[in-house]
């Protein structure tokens, strides 16, 4: 018997213009009387809570791919920062490169080093307020997250693999989309975070179903109980779990209409918000 669902955002329940359409929150809040949610994304804490507000439920939040983790209060129940001399070197990586954003979340404040557009800037659906961040005048510390956005995806490719070879041990490091490579510590993922709230509310993970589009949600799909990849998902993440039913895609209401499917049906409630 299902009892949590598990979803990430961006390119899932989320629009391709960020937003949460009226029938995935009427669908949501239907099953929230059966269900608990699980909000698991890359985002920071203060957007998902955001959209959590959005939606107007309860919820478990897994944020920056599993280096905080909420529980149903809002409470923190776990927390991961990168090393502090792993975070100056990641920095330092491509800090002068004009074609790369170095992006940074620290505690609750979020950092970046340039902010050309054309390199996948800025996020739709956010009450951040960005901050620039020099090299040396800034402390690293208390940071959850590093990640680098471009347009110049072969750019993106080497500096995955410079991390890999030198931090791998230390860092765990997924494309949340194409564009967007993320860095957060060894010690977290949003599949941990799944398995510390499977502990906390002694519900097993094949009692939970989880819905994602990137290889950040690689983890978390394998482990839970049944698991639903995006039409719109990462070529790789189709490839590394081929067995995965693939639903309709975020332009869709992907995850709506397979939660519907499977859990509600032929709701009136339900037809005026369907396109």
């Amino acid at each position: 018997m299902h009892q949590i669902i598990s979803v990430d955002l961006d390119g899932t329940l989320l629009s391709p213009e960020n937003q949460i359409t009226e029938y995935t929150k009427k669908t949501i809040q239907l099953l929230e009387k059966k269900f608990y949610f699980i909000l698991a994304s890359g985002r920071h804490h203060i957007d998902v809570l955001q959209i959590r507000d959005i939606l107007n439920i309860q919820s478990f939040m897994i944020t920056s791919n599993g280096a905080k983790v909420y529980n149903l209060n809002n409470e923190l129940i776990f927390s991961s920062d990168l090393d502090e001399d792993i975070s100056l070197k990641l920095c330092n990586i491509v800090y002068s490169d004009q074609d790369i954003i170095t992006q940074v979340y620290q505690n609750n404040r979020w950092y970046i080093n340039n902010n050309k557009i054309e390199n996948n800037f800025c996020p739709a659906l956010t009450n951040l307020k960005y901050q620039y961040f020099d090299l040396d005048n800034f402390k690293f510390t208390n940071i959850s997250k590093i990640f680098f956005t471009s347009k110049n995806y072969k750019k993106l490719y080497n500096i995955e693999k410079k991390i890999i070879n030198c931090w791998s041990d230390k860092v765990n490091i997924s494309f949340s989309v194409l564009g967007c490579l993320e860095v957060i510590s060894r010690k977290t993922s949003k599949g941990h975070g799944l398995k510390l709230i499977s502990n906390l509310m002694g519900i097993p993970l094949d009692h939970f179903i989880s819905f994602g589009d990137g290889m950040n949600d690689e983890d978390m799909l394998r482990i839970s109980g049944k698991a639903y990849i995006m039409k719109n998902a990462d070529t790789r993440l189709k490839a590394a779990l081929p067995k995965l039913e693939v639903i309709e895609s975020n332009n869709n209401n992907g995850v709506a209409r397979c939660l519907n499917r499977m859990f509600i049906k032929n709701n009136n409630i339900l037809k005026k918000y369907r396109k």
